[in-house]
């Protein structure tokens, strides 16, 4: 269940799209922007004020914070997760209290049917309850990156995210491990029961192994949705968003009156402790900053998805998509500039006026999700 962190609260979308909050919202962020006085808007768990507003995270106690950046239509946008906590998993048995961790994510548009690929995002060895994992570490699999858009499209996203708790073989993270290394930070994607496709290559895992980490019991287990810009709801500002399995309230009622999201995505009460409960949560971010090395972060999902159906790989064996993925960037990007095209078309013929305005900046997001120069438009 995802709860939005606004000041010292945690509130649900129910109490977020509310008509009442929604209005008081609105208002506290127009007053933001235009540096005017603003009231202190209170929920059922905190309140929000120009002084708990997060608007930025900080990396260190000693350094300004870095602001977060404006997200919505047409605006860059990075979803990152900042924060995995296990909670009471993984539980023990006969073989002992650690496990291996596996969190996966996967994100489409609500506007969108066919199922989006799994990116694999940690990998992690021997795992306790209570374990609290920022990011993976260098020298371990995996990255915080769940999605990345240069101008966003789509107005409202669906998120799942996943824990599976497990024993796997050592040869698993080592085959596992080369392909995030090779990834260059970002993540590998699953496009078939047991295929991997990453840094241009494709790779079969053993039957057993990839039965092992995919066909396993998740621990934890969200789809949520995201609605940067859906009509009848507010505009979701950028910020820390919490993600539980389950509906807290019923778990722990007392958790989101006493726990908050602090500045460096981190749960703590109000004294700033650190949360040590039994509750898993995942902390993810919302952020507008323009981040060109995500670049192909897009194409390569969609390139995963498109591939779900390759076959002709044995066992451990690595075939070579360079060729092929590049291929389906450009058809991407196509797709883009077939779409801007028909704008013109459109906008051409239409008097000014707000309905134009919307395809002009619709036109904009589409140039901006074209990858090779060749194909954007000249004007």
């Amino acid at each position: 269940m995802l709860y939005y962190a606004l000041g010292s609260s945690l509130i649900t979308a129910d109490e977020m799209f509310s008509p009442t909050t929604t209005e008081k919202i609105a208002d506290f962020t127009a007053g933001l922007i235009g540096n005017k006085k603003v009231e202190t808007v209170k929920f059922s768990t905190g309140t929000l004020d120009k002084k708990n507003f997060v608007r930025s995270f900080s990396s260190t106690a000693t350094k300004p914070p870095i602001a977060f950046q404006p997200i919505g239509l047409g605006l860059p946008l990075t979803v990152m997760i900042r924060e995995v906590y296990t909670g009471k998993y993984p539980k023990g048995n006969l073989f002992g209290s650690k496990k291996d961790l596996l969190v996966t994510s996967a994100i489409k548009s609500i506007a969108s049917f066919e199922a989006k690929p799994k990116a694999l995002n940690f990998l992690v060895n021997g795992v306790k309850s209570g374990s609290r994992l920022e990011r993976p570490a260098a020298s371990s699999q995996g990255t915080p990156i769940v999605f990345y858009s240069p101008a966003l499209l789509e107005r409202s996203l669906t998120l799942d995210l996943t824990m599976v708790f497990d024993n796997f073989p050592q040869e698993t993270f080592d085959q596992i491990g080369n392909f995030f290394t090779a990834a260059g930070g970002l993540p590998i994607f699953l496009a078939q029961s047991a295929y991997l496709i990453g840094a241009g290559m494709l790779v079969k895992l053993f039957g057993d192994i990839g039965e092992a980490i995919f066909d396993g019991n998740p621990n934890f287990v969200s789809s949520d949705a995201i609605d940067i810009f859906l009509p009848g709801s507010p505009p979701i500002p950028p910020g820390f968003v919490l993600i539980t399995s389950d509906n807290v309230d019923q778990t722990d009622p007392d958790f989101r009156e006493q726990y908050q999201v602090n500045q460096n995505g981190q749960v703590v009460d109000r004294s700033g402790k650190v949360y040590k409960g039994e509750v898993p949560y995942i902390v993810i971010s919302l952020d507008g900053t323009k981040t060109d090395e995500y670049n192909s972060f897009t194409p390569t999902a969609a390139s995963a998805a498109v591939l779900s159906r390759f076959f002709g790989v044995k066992n451990k064996q690595e075939q070579s998509l360079d060729i092929l993925l590049n291929a389906l960037k450009l058809y991407n990007d196509f797709s883009y500039r077939q779409q801007i095209d028909q704008l013109d078309i459109q906008i051409a013929g239409m008097p000014d006026g707000a309905e134009k305005d919307t395809l002009v900046k619709k036109r904009e997001a589409l140039v901006k999700n074209i990858m090779q120069e060749i194909l954007k438009p000249k004007s």
